[in-house]
């Protein structure tokens, strides 16, 4: 419908193009013989009625036809015009594509490369972290190894110092009763210190009678395998120098608890002995009784 609306137009635009050039070669002629009649002035006028030549009328085939080609030349250019502009739009489309697939690759390649330095970043922050939390534990260790040994450092040192006081207390107390008995005998007569010195003596010889007694006793317990039955018997032991026993004697008892003891008291030998002669004076003889509670 558009396409017949612009044929009136353009055949009326020929058409007014030709008779406009008509006219105008027609002006042309006419000019031409006027001026050539004013160069000759003295020439006899010889009047003539000159017309115009009548103007052949349009074809109206060929005017068609002209249309047709241009309108068919037009469409081409319009058509050619039509494709360049797509092809640009297509090329530019395109291009912005690719343009846009480069921005969006350098998109995520920069948030890959993002991804990664965070990644690297985190895993580096928790090895930091994990190596702090080694070395904070160390060194609490450290400390608390350091504290305890400064501790136990300190308990010796005051256990050390304890026992050194009670020491020297226990010193300064013996050398105190020392003094005191010093000058208390030295305050009695010589045969008053004689006396006291040798109660003293005794006490100390009988009180290391009574230790080796109860040494002996409790080795020859230890070696003596008491009979199933019950009774008992008196033994004698005979006992020389370092301990050695010299002779047993029953003084009176049950055969079997007789030949026990004096097994046990053999097996004993030497028995506990003093390096005081005097102590194993007293213990040169000494008496047991094996009987069921001796053995408890």
């Amino acid at each position: 419908m558009s396409e017949k609306k612009n044929i009136v137009p353009i055949i009326l635009s020929v058409a007014v193009h030709v008779i406009v050039i008509g006219l105008l070669l027609f002006n042309f002629a006419w000019d031409d013989e006027v001026d050539v009649k004013h160069e000759y002035v003295d020439a006899p006028i010889n009047a003539k009625i000159v017309t115009a030549k009548e103007l052949p009328k349009p074809d109206a085939n060929a005017i068609k036809k002209q249309q047709e080609a241009e309108k068919k030349r037009l469409e081409e250019e319009r058509k050619k015009q039509l494709a360049k502009e797509q092809e640009q739009k297509r090329l530019e489309a395109e291009k912005q594509r690719k343009q846009q697939e480069k921005i969006e690759q350098e998109k995520q390649q920069k948030l890959e490369q993002e991804k990664q330095k965070q990644l690297a970043a985190e895993k580096q922050k928790k090895l930091e972290e994990e190596k702090k939390k080694e070395e904070l534990e160390e060194k609490q260790r450290l400390e608390e190894e350091k504290r305890k040994k400064a501790e136990a450092e300190r308990k010796r040192k005051e256990e050390a110092e304890r026992k050194r006081k009670e020491a020297e207390a226990e010193k300064k107390r013996k050398e105190e009763e020392l003094r005191k008995l010093e000058e208390e005998m030295a305050a009695m007569d010589d045969e008053f210190f004689e006396a006291q010195r040798d109660t003293v003596r005794r006490g100390q010889i009988m009180s290391e009678v009574e230790k080796l007694t109860a040494l002996i006793t409790a080795k020859i317990k230890r070696n003596w395998y008491p009979p199933k039955t019950s009774g008992a018997c008196s033994i004698k032991i005979s006992m020389g120098p370092g301990g050695v026993v010299l002779q047993t004697e029953a003084l009176g008892g049950d055969y079997d608890y007789c030949e026990t003891g004096k097994t046990a008291i053999t097996r004993s030998s030497p028995l506990p002995a003093s390096d005081d002669p005097e102590v194993m004076k007293e213990l040169r003889e000494m008496t047991i009784v094996f009987d069921p509670s001796f053995k408890d």
